[in-house]
């Protein structure tokens, strides 16, 4: 496993993080919709094998079309203090979870990937190790319908975020989805995956980047 540690950067101005994200989901709709070539998966995920996704969906019809690349995200730094509202309306940042080790993950229901990491990897998972770590989905770009529909279809009960306009998104750095973050008890960033999981690699990464085994 290789982690990527980086120094801390600057904040980016608000309109820059937003042009970014724009262009990170652009990215995003492309490598989830396409089923084709995954361009968006660096090398965290190079062995993902279903990173090439040959199940239909069609991406968010709003989703940007810029170009611009993603920032990379500050590995071993401390996480966003952005804020985001919870699924209930609460509002919430990364840092309210200090004390436990997190995993977050970002996905949305016209990403076939993660559909099917939701339900494969992530309910398991969160069944056997929701006492000593906290998961929180990070819903991007997709409509609160279709999401809870998908919620229910799939049995996740993690803790369900949205990130609708990718700031937080792109804050981290992800370049494909789904993309996956694990935070550690102090709330700092260990490690970025993108790309999709399974079961058993999600629980050798928790075990490796915070400590918890199975």
């Amino acid at each position: 496993m290789t982690y990527t540690t980086r120094k801390r950067r600057m904040p980016t101005p608000l309109s820059k993080r937003v042009a970014l994200a724009a262009a990170a989901l652009a990215i995003v709709a492309a490598a989830c919709g396409g089923g084709g070539d995954d361009t968006a998966a660096n090398d965290t995920a190079a062995n993902d094998t279903a990173a090439n996704d040959t199940a239909e969906s069609t991406p968010n019809a709003d989703a940007p079309t810029a170009q611009a690349p993603a920032t990379p995200a500050p590995s071993g730094d401390v996480a966003p203090a952005q804020e985001f509202t919870l699924f209930d309306g609460t509002p919430a940042t990364l840092a309210d979870f200090r004390g436990t080790p997190l995993v977050v993950n970002f996905w949305a229901s016209w990403c076939p990937s993660c559909v099917a990491e939701m339900s494969a990897a992530f309910r398991p998972v969160q069944e056997s190790l929701g006492d000593q770590v906290a998961f929180v989905g990070m819903n991007i770009q997709d409509e609160r319908e279709l999401a809870n529909r998908l919620l229910a279809e799939t049995g996740v009960e993690w803790i369900s975020a949205e990130d609708p306009n990718g700031e937080l998104y792109i804050e981290f750095g992800g370049l494909g989805m789904p993309f996956t973050v694990y935070i550690d008890a102090e709330g700092s960033v260990i490690h970025e995956h993108n790309g999709p999981l399974d079961e058993r690699l999600l629980r050798d990464q928790i075990a490796e980047n915070l400590g918890v085994a199975s």
